[in-house]
């Protein structure tokens, strides 16, 4: 059940919160009684789960912030409003990003803006956010930050399944593993931890992903499961509950962890 101790209250910021695994995280750290600030530039479905949150946890805070993630001046207006709104700042979960709508396979088809796009959308998101939540943690002397990689960061062979262009994908997801583990190394004395979720194929019950998959062909959709050591696709819930796991008090001692949530397929 949600708290009602207002001035107590911890809070989280969820980047791309607009849909699928944002959406769901941000639904199930309210329910652990966070004040939770959406972040996304899909201003519809932020507002889709704004109010999925206010009906399910009435008395909890939210408050939903259109933003370009990969513009500084825009981040950096946003976190000062969330400092001004809330005087403090617990948890900052990244999961905003993506592989882009289109696959491309090959190096030769790769475009110079797709690429810039995809590391815009899953590196410099990432950095810019975490730049400028660490001050306010830091003056508290708490916080918690998980970043979102991918399997893919290991290279994708086969099929590209729902991952539009793999190699800037799999590149930019590689730079979060190694972001996570030297910001996790430059904040150890300070109290704010530093780690990142590597999720293999999930499917939340919305989204681009989920909309990808739905669309591949029955026998498509069944070799993608039968290549999963578990047999099966993860749910948004057990990322939801990963990510509880890393923003809570008893996790102070994990840090620089990339922790895989993919059915053993790593």
């Amino acid at each position: 059940m949600a708290r009602d101790d207002t001035a107590n209250r911890r809070s989280a910021v969820i980047t791309g919160a607009a849909q699928g695994l944002g959406a769901e995280i941000a639904v199930h750290l309210a329910g652990e009684g966070f004040s939770v600030v959406l972040l996304d530039l899909q201003t519809e479905g932020l507002e889709r789960t704004r109010k999925r949150i206010e009906n399910r946890f009435d008395i909890i805070p939210v408050k939903a912030l259109s933003v370009d993630l990969s513009r500084e001046e825009l981040v950096a207006d946003a976190f000062g409003e969330i400092d001004a709104g809330f005087g403090r700042l617990d948890v900052l979960v990244n999961t905003a990003g993506g592989s882009g709508t289109t696959q491309v396979r090959d190096i030769e088809d790769l475009s110079s803006q797709t690429w810039h796009t995809v590391l815009d959308n899953n590196v410099t998101s990432t950095f810019l956010c975490c730049k400028h939540a660490v001050p306010i943690m830091r003056r508290n002397g708490y916080g918690r930050i998980v970043n979102f990689s991918s399997a893919v960061a290991q290279g994708l062979s086969g099929p590209s399944g729902t991952i539009g262009a793999r190699l800037p994908y799999a590149a930019s997801k590689a730079a979060v593993n190694g972001f996570t583990k030297q910001l996790a190394k430059d904040l150890t004395r300070s109290g704010i931890t530093v780690n990142a979720v590597s999720p293999g194929l999930i499917l939340p019950e919305e989204g681009r992903v989920r909309t990808v998959f739905d669309s591949l062909p029955d026998t498509d959709q069944a070799a993608i499961r039968a290549a999963i050591p578990a047999g099966r696709t993860g749910t948004a819930q057990e990322i939801a509950s990963a990510v509880a796991y890393l923003v809570s008090e008893a996790a102070g001692f994990t840090s620089g962890t990339i922790l895989s949530v993919d059915g053993a397929a790593s």
